[in-house]
């Protein structure tokens, strides 16, 4: 017996009452993989934040109450992000920006860096007054923005002096501590004391020194309370993917008949997502775990069948899960006693249990709460544990009945006055004090009481005089399981109680037995939000992700099966060496990085934010994170994506309208002077936010602006340039893009001595040496080009869509800038009425 389950088992026996009740306590850590795998920039600072704020929070609370257990889920795409963080912080100093920005002087922040500042750093830190409300300063400052009418770029910046800028900084940082990490440092404890007027000694110090502080006392904390038997940990899927919709999209239509992508139905990747999670706990924190949170609690007929045959002795998901599985409506009081039970789940010989999240309680804490006193709401909460221990007495003679309550362990806190600190002291005291009626415990310490309850005695029994049994998680042969049945009795005690059938004595008018522990034979599809997928998949949005997902996995099989087999080829002609480089200069590493974009972008994040059904505040981003990730496929494999993977998922989004629109033509001569004013007025102009793309490449961009326009005759599209000089721009190339048309794209090279080489490339132009001196375009101060209409094979009073990118010639998968950011101009190719339709409008 090893010590951990030394301290189950020691933690197991020490129920005191035969009818208390177990509660299981299971807290959700995630994060979406928010890295770019091929630049290395952390794109957003989220799992940094909750870090310092939530993970590390959660375990210290916790110790300090140790008759409290609990389960500590982790998705692997978190634990992987912090090991960024904790490895190598002085990298990240360099590539996740708010850090960047954070760690410079005052004296050293470009305009950049300040509107930045400005745009990000208080956003992340409103979603709730209890959060801004933890700063005076930091509140005086905010409302100092959110009230003034500042609406250009300089009076935004001039909101703010020198030492504001400082104490936003610190402040900002600050209050993603938790309050157990500041009243324990007396250096945190004075910062927050002082609240205003802060050094850059003391910038330095919380940046340097007690961030990579507390994020490095994260893993040592969560693994010290797991061996010491308080904590169980667990897992969710490697990168939180809805297992079922892995499995097979269409099993979406189950729930009244959806819209649906194209079908995407990969059960080997739902296999790798849970294999690969077992796999990181047990390399990186030497951690066998026993059971998972499904990825939102999802779950399906297969998905069960891959759990079981990964071992797992235990999952959880939702009660209108069960509700729906066994034909039992939970808001009648009466049959809630069937909630309150063990279960299992057999496939194929192989079984694992399964619980079932009270809805009701866990959503009292991750929604309503934070609206109470702390010590009000954690009294209401023992009381409603009390009142369910008080309706089981009944049917809890052996001790078996166990209240699950899951949810995130992060993102309801900020909502909590003192981030949930003093209500988590009530409840762990109230608990602690109540063991004799509550009984917090670990899923595998419930486990191990239950089997030690149904284990059948072999003392003195011939083997094949046993009865029929199973072979327990614990080691331990228990009673057999017995399938539930959909039947249902009216009942003068309580409607609808569940009927079963023993094989030994079939009896479908006999009533739940709660002395033994039944098997599901057929679970209802769905996740914890109302028993479906809806969430993430059948709205347009949904479903165009999906597809696109599916595109590019496609491509990357067909490359790969193309590489393996050029590899067996050539390995079988040498003996030994490493695995040959093909198509070009690509190894198996370049495909091993490009299947890990594919298993990331199989997260459940990113499809939670697309459609109408909820909203971030922050959506763009989040479908700039996704397309990154299937970008990077085609980037690892050295080839370029097409162009719908820059066009933002989010419909509104995807055309872009410039500041200025067309208002009449236009006659510029292509010189590459801007000369005469008038020769430009009137066509669109587009100014790039500083911000725009992304945000380790603010401060290295080249082009201030964007012009383009129409005569009856020509296109015309002008670049004015930053403080940029001519041998910077050598060797560069700006590519553009017809999206809508006959697929032409145009790329101008930047050549020493202000040359430019002009090269046309559509597939339906097929004499371009007579196309190609039809093309203009002259660069001095500026780069302007024209080029015929008709060789964007658009007809008059149809849209013509189109974007720009600034790139290497030597290197085209590295973009510079990129016009709009995401999405396309949208223009309309003029008729021989647009001016008389333009002058009278």
């Amino acid at each position: 017996m090893n010590d951990l389950t030394r301290n189950i088992s020691d933690h197991a026996s020490d129920m005191s009452s035969p009818n208390s009740i177990n509660v299981i306590f299971l807290w959700h850590f995630h994060q979406p993989y928010y890295k770019d795998n091929f630049t290395g920039e952390m794109l957003m600072p989220w799992t940094r934040l909750h870090s310092t704020k939530d993970y590390y929070f959660m375990g210290a609370l916790l110790k300090n109450y140790p008759k409290i257990h609990a389960t500590f889920n982790y998705s692997p795409s978190l634990l992987r992000q912090l090991e960024d963080y904790t490895g190598n912080y002085k990298d990240m100093l360099k590539s996740e920006e708010f850090l960047v920005i954070s760690d410079k002087r005052i004296s050293e922040l470009s305009p950049e860096d300040k509107l930045f500042i400005i745009e990000k750093f208080f956003p992340a830190c409103s979603s709730s007054n209890r959060f801004i409300e933890k700063s005076g300063r930091f509140k005086q400052l905010y409302y100092r923005l959110k009230t003034a009418d500042a609406e250009g770029f300089e009076e935004k910046l001039n909101l703010f002096d020198s030492q504001d800028y400082l104490d936003i900084i610190v402040l900002f940082n600050l209050l993603w501590f938790d309050p157990v990490s500041i009243s324990s440092d007396e250096f945190l404890t004075a910062l927050k004391t002082k609240d205003k007027k802060f050094t850059e000694e003391e910038k330095d110090k919380l940046i340097r020194e007690k961030i990579p502080l507390i994020l490095n006392k994260i893993i040592p904390l969560i693994t010290g309370l797991a061996e010491s038997g308080q904590v169980e940990l667990s897992a969710s899927p490697y990168y939180h993917p809805i297992l079922p919709l892995l499995c097979d999209t269409d099993i979406a239509d189950f729930h009244d008949g959806i819209k649906l992508p194209a079908l995407f139905r990969h059960p080997e990747d739902a296999n790798f997502q849970i294999e690969s999670a077992k796999k990181y706990f047990k390399e990186k924190l030497k951690y066998d775990i026993k059971g998972m949170w499904p990825s939102e609690g999802s779950v399906s007929e297969r998905t069960l069948k891959l759990f079981t045959d990964n071992g797992l002795n235990w999952i959880a998901t939702d009660e209108e899960i069960l509700s729906n599985s066994i034909g039992v409506n939970f808001s009648a009081l009466g049959n809630r006693k069937l909630l309150y039970r063990p279960y299992a789940v057999r496939r194929d010989e192989r079984y694992s249990y399964i619980f079932f999240r009270d809805k009701g309680l866990s959503d009292l804490i991750g929604f309503k709460y934070s609206n109470y006193e702390p010590k009000d709401a954690a009294e209401d909460l023992i009381n409603n544990l009390n009142n369910i221990a008080l309706s089981l007495q009944n049917y809890n003679e052996n001790g078996l009945a166990v209240v699950t309550i899951i949810l995130d362990g992060e993102n309801a806190w900020e909502y909590y006055k003192n981030n949930g600190y003093d209500f988590f002291n009530h409840l762990y005291e109230g608990l602690s004090a109540n063991t004799e009626i509550i009984k917090t415990v670990t899923v595998s310490e419930y486990i191990k009481k239950a089997e030690d309850n149904l284990k059948i005695s072999e003392a003195g029994v011939a083997a094949e005089t046993l009865p029929p049994y199973e072979e327990g998680k614990t080691g331990v042969k228990i009673k057999q399981f017995f399938d539930i049945k959909w039947n249902v009795l009216t009942h003068s005690e309580a409607s609808n109680v569940l009927t079963h059938s023993e094989a030994s004595n079939p009896n479908p008018g006999s009533e739940f037995d709660f002395s033994k522990i039944y098997n599901i034979p057929t679970i209802y599809p769905g996740s914890w939000i109302n028993h479906n997928f809806r969430i993430w998949i059948g709205d347009r949005e949904d479903n165009k992700a999906w597809d696109l997902l599916s595109k590019t996995r496609d491509y990357l099989a067909q490359k790969s099966k193309t590489f393996e087999a050029y590899r067996r080829e050539t390995v079988s002609e040498k003996s030994g060496g490493n695995s040959p480089k093909v198509e070009p200069f690509l190894n198996a590493d370049d495909y091993k990085a490009a299947w890990e974009q594919i298993f990331i972008a199989e997260g459940s994040d990113y499809n939670w934010w697309y459609g109408e059904d909820r909203t971030s505040g922050i959506d763009e981003q989040y479908d700039n994170l996704y397309r990154t990730h299937l970008i990077n496929v085609y980037k690892f494999l050295k080839d370029n994506p097409p162009d719908d993977y820059y066009i933002p998922i989010i419909e509104k989004k995807r055309a872009v309208k410039p500041n200025l629109d067309i208002v009449s033509f236009i006659y510029p001569e292509i010189d590459g002077i801007a000369g005469d004013y008038f020769e430009w007025l009137g066509s669109a102009v587009y100014f790039p936010s500083i911000l725009s793309g992304k945000a380790m490449a603010h401060t290295d961009r080249f082009i201030r602006k964007l012009q383009y326009g129409f005569n009856a005759s020509e296109f015309f599209i002008r670049f004015d340039f930053l403080n940029k000089k001519t041998p910077e721009l050598t060797g560069k190339i700006i590519i553009l893009k017809f999206i809508n048309s006959a697929n032409i794209e145009v790329k101008l090279e930047f050549n020493a001595s202000n040359r430019l080489n002009i090269l046309l490339d559509s597939p339906t132009i097929n004499d371009k040496d007579k196309i190609n001196p039809l093309i203009k375009a002259a660069y001095k101060k500026i780069l302007e080009i024209s080029m015929p209409i008709f060789i964007l094979s658009v007809p008059p009073d149809n849209p013509l869509d189109f974007y720009a990118v600034l790139t290497y010639k030597d290197n085209p998968l590295v973009e510079i800038e990129r016009f709009p950011v995401n999405g396309y101009f949208e223009t309309v190719v003029p008729d021989a009425n647009f001016e008389v339709i333009n002058w009278l409008v």
